[in-house]
């Protein structure tokens, strides 16, 4: 096959084809690069760039083009920005409050959530509650312009950056145990404040979508429905609470554009798989393979590569900080687990983290754009 461009990999791959390559992804708030690996990365490669950060919780740098040209990686991301009446401001304790009223604090590599604005509030109190406004001007400001011209100057897949979560935002703006609590002992509340989110998230990806919504390739959803051993809630609340949710989300967004859907679900999810695809999800990431049935790729792809395709799977948790060749080892057999066939992008398997070697970031690209041409041996 002759050479596609970026965005016709990405796309035949998404078809559930085999394009000439697997396409490369890095850029999103999941599977991006800490500031400490970039900086690492760029003393390694010899270059001297300005690190802007994406995401200030997660540290996340905005990667320079030259950067994301040496691993090969065919996506560019959009991402939507905060509203216009806020603006980030860290004190001396690295104290700063989001958006959202949520108190974090940078401890660290990462910042923590240590103020929860609806913590302790009746129902009563949280419908008084003013969220910030989802479609605010600012938030899209010269979005639509940069898409296009990025669509008509270049041949690289977009990809919309900006996540719609649902209980991420409630563990935060009440408090991961309280949120968790309120679930099983107040659910009137707890389905309160998802409605109030979803109802938030709809409006913000009308405006999002109105912007990039013809350009793009894929977007991000997704929350955490697995921890290292099992689910994070019982399958039956899942299915209850939070499917029905997100297929309502999908469906709307289905409606504005005709992008696919990628959906972000740490730890052990292989129970939930199918549950993603029939509320709607096209892609699943991280596939991480340190939780409980999710080691197995070959399981995954056979079982459900009709219906889904995947994102990542390789090893950060166990291997990326380790030896080269482990790294090397591990990307080769998830490509020749999830690649044939197509439906599968390769990417680290979550953001790479502080204690990432440069030598290993590059040796992980280097092998996804290597061996993963079809057809994969």
């Amino acid at each position: 096959m002759a050479e596609l461009t970026p965005r016709e990999r990405v796309r035949l791959a998404l078809q559930h084809q085999e394009p000439d390559r697997v396409p490369i992804d890095n850029g999103g708030f999941v599977s991006g690069m800490h500031e400490v690996a970039y900086k690492n990365l760029l003393a390694y490669l010899g270059l001297e760039k300005e690190i802007k950060i994406t995401d200030p919780v997660q540290r996340l740098a905005d990667v320079d083009e030259e950067v994301l040209n040496r691993l090969h990686v065919d996506t560019r991301y959009l991402f939507a920005s905060a509203g216009s009446k806020w603006e980030y401001r860290e004190d001396e304790n690295g104290y700063w409050y989001d958006e959202w009223g949520v108190l974090h604090q940078h401890t660290g590599y990462y910042a923590d959530s240590v103020g929860h604005p609806l913590a302790g509030m009746s129902l009563e109190e949280i419908k008084s509650y003013k969220f910030p406004d989802p479609q605010d001007p600012g938030r899209f400001a010269g979005l639509k312009e940069k898409a296009k011209k990025l669509y008509e100057t270049t041949d690289y897949a977009l990809v919309g950056g900006t996540i719609g979560a649902l209980y991420c935002p409630a563990w935060d703006l009440r408090g991961y145990e309280q949120f968790m609590y309120d679930t099983a002992a107040d659910p009137k509340l707890a389905n309160y404040l998802l409605d109030k989110l979803l109802e938030w998230w709809m409006a913000f990806y009308e405006g999002y979508l109105e912007a990039i919504g013809e350009y793009i390739e894929y977007l991000w959803t997704g929350d955490d429905w697995g921890q290292q051993t099992g689910p994070l809630i019982s399958p039956a609340s899942f299915r209850e609470t939070v499917k029905p949710r997100f297929a309502k989300l999908h469906e709307f967004i289905k409606s504005k554009t005709g992008a696919k859907i990628a959906y972000h679900s740490c730890g052990s999810v292989y129970w939930a798989l199918g549950d993603f695809a029939d509320m709607g999800v096209d892609i699943v990431h991280p596939l991480q393979p340190t939780a409980a049935e999710m080691d197995d790729s070959e399981r995954i792809k056979k079982n459900f590569g009709d219906r889904l395709s995947f994102h990542g799977g390789t090893n950060n948790q166990g291997v990326f900080h380790l030896d080269k060749d482990l790294v090397i080892a591990d990307a080769r057999r998830r490509i020749k687990a999830l690649a044939p066939g197509g439906g599968y992008i390769f990417s680290s398997g979550h953001n790479i983290q502080p204690n990432c070697p440069p030598e290993n970031i590059l040796a992980l690209f280097d092998t996804g754009y290597e061996y993963g041409r079809y057809p994969i041996r």
